[in-house]
């Protein structure tokens, strides 16, 4: 991630202050706190910005998964997540976790989150393997 510098900024950047160098801003921002992953060995793996890589499991018990669908905030979110962590990767892992920016571990949630509906077919919904229907086809 980028390095802040400590300069205050001046009345006139202040008055200049626009949307579109809000919009610029905030982009440079976006860029600085993606998270990005592959899924390699069935795994998630996540890479921030900071360089730390998170394993994540694509396989989740019921449990589980009904903790991370029962979430109703982002603190739920992110105590599940680093309970899986912690289970799936070990406590260091979930205790780098607790070190990164909120922005980048919000982003990483939702990333793993947008993959595992993925993975389950949610996106088109069910899965390819999925079973068929048993009701009966007329014609």
């Amino acid at each position: 991630m980028a390095t802040q510098q400590n300069m205050a900024p001046s009345i006139a950047e202040f008055d200049d202050w626009d949307e579109t160098k809000e919009t610029e801003a905030l982009a440079e921002v976006a860029k600085q706190i993606k998270v990005r992953h592959i899924i390699k060995n069935n795994e998630y793996w996540a890479l921030t910005p900071g360089g730390t890589v998170y394993k994540l499991p694509l396989y989740l018990s019921i449990a589980d998964f009904e903790a991370l669908s029962g979430a109703s905030t982002d603190t739920d979110s992110l105590d599940q997540v680093k309970r899986i962590l912690t289970v799936f990767a070990g406590d260091e892992q979930a205790k780098q976790l607790e070190r990164e920016p909120m922005q980048v571990a919000f982003n990483l949630i939702q990333d793993y989150g947008e993959t595992l509906a993925k993975s389950q077919g949610v996106e088109l919904g069910k899965s390819p393997t999925s079973a068929e229907s048993s009701t009966p086809m007329t014609e």
